[in-house]
């Protein structure tokens, strides 16, 4: 191996660099030996000290013992963040600490607001202790001038849903070596971040819902309009499907990637062709999924997309099971997969015209010079997270100057890889076409703190009115949401559709943690929620009470909606307000390839740019969780009969 940092150290053996710059090697453990304290630092009364402070998601509490003159041991004992993303700032900030004996350490990129809680927590330990400082100092160690080289069968820039299952596929078809350049701390990028719903077209009965009417009566609307978006053949298979779906009996809701292809069509999602793609790769991670073990929930609508064909995993909360099964895949297997994290490619290798490798600087300063047999995999997401670039090519949206853009995105996704494919001659679409989340949280623009179904809620204004169809697609209803005081509205749910589970959301954060930090409103009735949220008990019971007569008759004469299922009526306490408002979620622009011949990058010419591919949300009209089935198409594309 080449590297320099010593990849034991790390969570898993497959991830190779730190993300502490300046931490001894020696010293990764909680507890670990003390330098002297300085005469300034003063004496500690010897014990064990707790405190907690804000981290992203609610408190983080610490615990701090204390010896006459130094600080023995820190560490985390309980918080609410999200795993993989705070997991390194949880284990490293607290060693650097002790290590150190000094409270201004490096934050942890890509979590930094776990990293500050924690030192806030353990600055308020050191009071409790009689101290005002620790006896030691920090200084980031001077950046590493030093170059290294590294050989690989393929270089993935970016370890987020497609780059992850890229790189693990490719190893499983037989790669000898795949490095993975990852700018943040941690595998998993967005997945980890969104509710870590799949399209899951061939699921199981036992899986789905039940055919309802709305849903029928859906499905027909959109079998009517087929003949003029999909080709004869194509169509003919949908009705094949169809026909073999009502001959079996099923209660079940009906689907096909046919289906999915079309409803995405119909969306607006893409040519009917691309969407075709897209539900065969998704389908294709599904069934390997599903044959390795792999287990999904029960199927349901998410926000702006309510055909229930969507699954999250059986697993872990968000999109970390994905990552716990790949993560554990190529431990088990052995695969030869290196990912560096902390580690942020800058630039393509190019010789003679073809991308052969790319440049990335590792977290000590370490300039690092990928090259790759087959070239270079973009996979870093797209720009969501910068605010510079969604002005620069924005044409939907009212973004007021000097104001900044939420975003529901994890740390990182600023468009480099988009950069970089420009920078090698690539062309982009559809750059302003940006998609909002509109059920993103108020505080901290995640949907992670939501209660309630994205499906079967009531939506109301601070004014306690409806104002739109809760199941429109996310640009229409962040439009209306736009148009509210303060941006802001609440969903309204009860005991059958707010979707916790005993003390905790769906995503396991506490409610009771939720409401005392005015996260989430909980009452007895629905008079009581109205005034708790400042509307008025009346105003948001004439709103309900409408709204549950729209809900039991199936027809929407105020809005236009048509899901609806039985538990959509709002009726059974206790009942719940979730404030939300619209976050800056998904960039559907991005880099033009080839999605029939290897995701390859396409100049202005049309030609595929030798050696250089790209995948997930860093190309045109590609986002979520489904970007994991091209990342499984890519690697087959280059790899299929190499190996196993």
């Amino acid at each position: 191996m080449t590297l320099a940092h010593r990849p034991e150290l790390s969570r898993r053996s497959f991830v190779k660099t730190m993300t502490v710059a300046g931490v001894s090697m020696a010293v990764f453990g909680i507890t670990g030996c003390s330098p002297s304290s300085s005469s300034d630092a003063g004496s500690f009364k010897p014990g064990t000290y707790t405190a907690n402070s804000q981290g992203k998601f609610g408190p983080v509490h610490v615990e701090a013992t204390f010896s006459e003159d130094a600080l023995i041991s820190l560490s985390v004992t309980d918080h609410e963040e999200t795993k993989f993303i705070s997991d390194a700032a949880i284990e490293r900030v607290p060693a650097s600490i002790v290590e150190h004996q000094a409270l201004d350490v490096d934050a942890v990129t890509g979590a930094t607001l776990t990293s500050m809680a924690i030192m806030a927590a353990a600055t308020d330990c050191v009071k409790q202790a009689g101290g005002k400082k620790l006896g030691g100092s920090y200084e980031k160690p001077a950046p590493s001038t030093a170059v290294e080289d590294i050989e690989a069968d393929v270089v993935i820039v970016g370890a987020g849903g497609s780059g992850t299952v890229a790189a693990l596929t490719a190893a499983r078809l037989g790669a000898k070596k795949v490095v993975v350049l990852e700018k943040s701390c941690t595998i998993g990028g967005n997945a980890l971040v969104s509710g870590g719903y799949l399209e899951y077209v061939n699921a199981p009965d036992e899986l789905r819902e039940e055919m309802t009417d709305s849903y029928a009566a859906e499905l027909a609307g959109e079998l009517e309009q087929a003949a003029s978006v999909m080709p004869a053949e194509d169509l003919a298979k949908l009705q094949s499907d169809y026909d073999a779906w009502k001959a079996s009996g099923s209660t079940k809701v009906f689907d096909s990637i046919y289906l999915h292809a079309l409803q995405y069509k119909l969306q607006g999602e893409g040519e009917y062709a691309e969407m075709l793609k897209t539900a065969e790769n998704i389908a294709d991670l599904d069934e390997w999924l599903v044959s390795e073990g792999f287990q999904f929930k029960e199927l349901c609508g998410i926000v702006g997309y309510s055909w229930p064909r969507w699954a999250s995993p059986v697993e872990g909360v968000c999109g970390q099971g994905y990552f716990m099964f790949y993560q554990d895949a190529i431990e088990k297997n052995d695969y030869p997969v290196e990912i560096h994290l902390n580690t942020p490619a800058n630039e393509l290798i190019i010789e003679d015209g073809a991308v052969v490798g790319a440049q990335a600087t590792g977290p000590d300063g370490t300039t690092y010079r990928v090259r790759g047999e087959k070239g270079v995999i973009l996979a870093t997401g797209g720009f969501s997270g910068n605010p510079d670039m969604l002005r620069e090519y924005n044409t939907m949206w009212p973004f007021k100057e000097g104001v900044d853009i939420p975003t529901t995105n994890a740390y990182g996704h600023t468009g480099d890889g988009i950069t970089m494919g420009l920078a090698a001659g690539g062309t982009v679409a559809l750059m302003d076409t940006q998609m909002p989340f509109p059920f993103a949280d108020c505080k901290n623009s995640t949907d992670e703190t939501t209660v309630g179904d994205d499906v079967d809620c009531v939506i109301v204004n601070k004014e306690g009115k409806r104002f739109m169809d809760e199941v429109k697609d996310r640009y229409t209803m962040t439009q209306h949401i736009m148009e509210q005081t303060d941006q802001q509205m609440f969903m309204i749910s009860d005991a059958d559709t707010c979707r916790v589970n005993g003390d905790v959301n769906r995503y396991g954060h506490s409610l009771q943690s939720l409401i005392d930090q005015g996260q989430l409103y909980r009452a007895d009735t629905i008079e009581e929620l109205g005034e708790q949220i400042g509307c008025g008990g009346a105003a948001l019971k004439e709103t309900v009470e409408r709204y549950n007569e729209i809900a039991r008759a199936g027809e929407d004469p105020d809005f236009g909606r048509t899901t609806f299922s039985e538990e959509s009526p709002i009726e059974n306490p206790p009942f719940y307000a979730s404030p939300r408002t619209w976050a800056m979620h998904i960039t559907v622009g991005g880099l033009n390839v080839d999605i029939h011949d290897g995701y390859r990058v396409l100049d202005e010419s049309g030609a595929p740019i030798p050696g250089l591919r790209a995948i997930g949300e860093t190309i045109v009209g590609s986002c979520g969780i489904g970007v994991q089935g091209e990342g499984f198409a890519v690697a087959k594309s280059l790899f299929e009969g190499e190996g196993a």
